[in-house]
């Protein structure tokens, strides 16, 4: 069941990377206008940006037009399907209920920070990648734990205000990591 679940938030992935591109090309910053079209571009191609590209255009996603506030209605659906949320609500509701989520598991990975990802066993790692965006019924601990260190590197850097950056994160570092591990 696990994959037929991620197979249908799977396909919401490139609707997710198509509105990012989107919005970049709006943003009033050039430089960081072409950072995150660039970071679009790297994973259209196949390729999964680090952890370092993704903190690096964090600004972007605090205000117009990358908050969660102020995304298209199409792409704050695309990114409840990537949560396994009802995209069929108005948009003020599936913007609170994206909030709510992503700042749930930014609270989990704190959590699970402190408690340290060798306390995990393997399932408890699988479950948690598959929560956030990465199917890892086919990887190994070791890959698990590794997705989830550059996970974490990332969640527990961000402030609440940059809930939109996680959520989009969720697709931009898992759609291309296991074609990356191959």
């Amino acid at each position: 069941f696990l994959d037929a679940y991620d197979a249908i938030r799977r396909d919401s992935y490139p609707d997710v990377v198509e509105s990012l591109a989107l919005a970049a090309r709006s943003l009033p910053e050039p430089q960081l206008q072409k950072r995150l079209q660039e970071l679009c571009a790297q994973v259209r191609r196949g390729s999964q940006p680090r952890v370092a590209e993704l903190y690096a255009v964090r600004s972007l996603f605090s205000g117009s037009p990358l908050g969660l506030n102020k995304l298209q209605v199409s792409h704050v659906k695309a990114l409840s399907q990537v949560l396994f949320l009802t995209p069929h609500l108005p948009a003020f509701f599936l913007r609170r209920r994206l909030r709510s989520h992503v700042l749930e598991i930014r609270h989990l990975d704190r959590a699970m920070l402190r408690l340290g990802l060798g306390q995990l066993s393997e399932e408890e790692l699988k479950a948690a990648c598959y929560l956030r965006g990465l199917n890892a019924t086919r990887l190994g601990m070791s890959e698990c734990r590794a997705w989830l260190e550059q996970w974490l590197g990332l969640s527990c850097k961000l402030q609440a205000s940059e809930a939109s950056l996680l959520a989009n994160s969720m697709v931009l570092l898992s759609l291309n990591y296991v074609r990356a591990k191959e």
